[in-house]
């Protein structure tokens, strides 16, 4: 298992896009996106659950340039009608494997956020089913993970409705901006299904 074969693999991904799914573009999010990127995750409503605060600007440019740096990492714009409402990110990286087992499989971590403006839509459900079909399509991973804020229902149902399996919840486990303890629960969906 190695860095190299989970960057093989984010190359796949990033060399799929841009494709279209449904209403929108899922494309690649480049350096001319940042001001978009702004325009969304500034809001606090887009940042309570994604573990950082709404953004300003150069928060935005700094996101930004940190998903087109790494090489593990595919940023995916997600386009309506020309303009960037929404992105979903795929980490990928190697599979663990317990001595002396060896694999050269990885699998991804998923993120997304929209803009409230079109949220409750659809739009984020169709977003994500395009970024999984290329991360096990043309990406050959063999599993996808994410974790869900237990408050972010509307996340948890998505991921239900794609197919992924709630694997656990850690019981108050993350301190909220608000000072409450909230939920984290464990989502996956394998290759096979």
């Amino acid at each position: 298992m190695s860095d190299d074969d989970a960057a093989a693999a984010a190359d796949r991904v990033r060399a799929a896009l841009p494709v279209r799914a449904g209403r929108l573009l899922l494309r690649a999010v480049g350096t001319s996106d940042v001001a978009a990127v702004h325009a969304y995750r500034r809001h606090p409503e887009v940042a309570a659950y994604l573990g950082h605060p709404p953004l300003d600007l150069p928060g935005a440019a700094a996101l930004v340039s940190g998903w087109l740096t790494e090489a593990r990492v595919v940023a995916g714009g997600v386009e309506v009608e020309g303009r960037l409402v929404g992105d979903v990110r795929l980490t990928v990286r190697p599979c663990s494997a317990v001595a002396p087992a060896r694999t050269r499989e990885v699998e991804g971590w998923l993120g997304y956020a929209v803009h409230p403006e079109v949220q409750g839509r659809g739009l984020a459900t169709e977003a994500v089913r395009a970024m999984v079909g290329l991360a096990l399509g043309p990406g050959r991973l063999r599993r996808i993970t994410t974790r869900v804020f237990a408050p972010a229902v509307a996340s948890s149902r998505l991921l239900a409705r794609l197919g992924f399996t709630h694997e656990g919840t850690e019981r108050s486990a993350v301190l909220a901006p608000d000072g409450t303890w909230w939920d984290d629960e464990a989502w996956s969906l394998l290759r096979e299904e």
